[in-house]
């Protein structure tokens, strides 16, 4: 099987501007770490991006203005990149968000040993819930009624089933599997890989100034 990693960095950003371009040599760095990639494929409508693609010798396609806003999924830009490229179940697919800065390799050398097994079809990492769905209201202001997200009359947390979120840390697919998974790139036989804890505190994903300052003050803490 081929191994392809796709590294979507388009040019726009609302929260932190040219943020890709900031952290594109990190990601990359990492990426070059995982011998077992055939082909490192970077999405952007950004020229500077393009031109640190090109300098690692990395394959670009060009992200069409559609596909270029905030709004878009990264289904899309997948499909986009299918149609062009026209993947097949011999290609196993990698996300890469630049703006997850964190990479622990082991985790990643799992993920490729489960992917590659002749049953699998996607793979995602999940971590912990923040707010557990069975506590989540919403209001409707027409009617001024609450309802649960998740009808349930629980009321010891511990009685609480586990839930969990998914976290674009580690994510991959076989090629014939796109059309099957959701916006998300998750469906009901995606295999998730659950992070500890200890991982989960790590994972800071950087859309804003914010985000930035969190990520250097557990770097400076030496939490990361």
């Amino acid at each position: 099987m081929k191994h392809l990693a796709v590294i979507p960095a388009r040019e726009g950003s609302v929260g932190l501007p040219h943020k890709n371009r900031m952290f594109f040599d990190k990601g990359a760095d990492f990426i070059d770490t995982l011998s077992w990639f055939d082909e490192v494929i970077v999405s952007t409508d950004d020229p500077k991006i393009e031109e640190m693609a090109h300098a690692r010798e990395y394959s670009v396609h060009h992200r069409p203005e559609r596909l270029a806003g905030p709004d878009v999924s990264i289904k899309s830009v997948f499909e986009d990149l299918e149609n062009s490229l026209e993947w097949g179940s011999g290609e196993i697919i990698w996300l890469f968000y630049l703006t997850i800065l964190y990479h622990d390799r082991s985790h990643f050398e799992t993920a490729r040993k489960r992917i590659e097994n002749s049953q699998s079809r996607s793979l995602c990492s999940f971590i912990k819930a923040q707010t557990h769905p069975y506590t989540c209201w919403r209001f409707d202001e027409a009617t001024e009624n609450l309802e649960q997200y998740v009808p349930n009359d629980v009321f010891c947390r511990q009685d609480m089933p586990p839930a969990w979120e998914h976290y674009h840390y580690v994510c991959c697919f076989k090629g014939d599997e796109l059309s099957k998974l959701n916006q998300e790139l998750i469906n009901s036989k995606t295999i998730p890989l659950f992070l500890d804890d200890q991982t989960a505190s790590k994972l800071v994903e950087i859309d804003t100034p914010k985000d930035l300052e969190l990520w250097k003050q557990k770097m400076a803490k030496g939490e990361i």
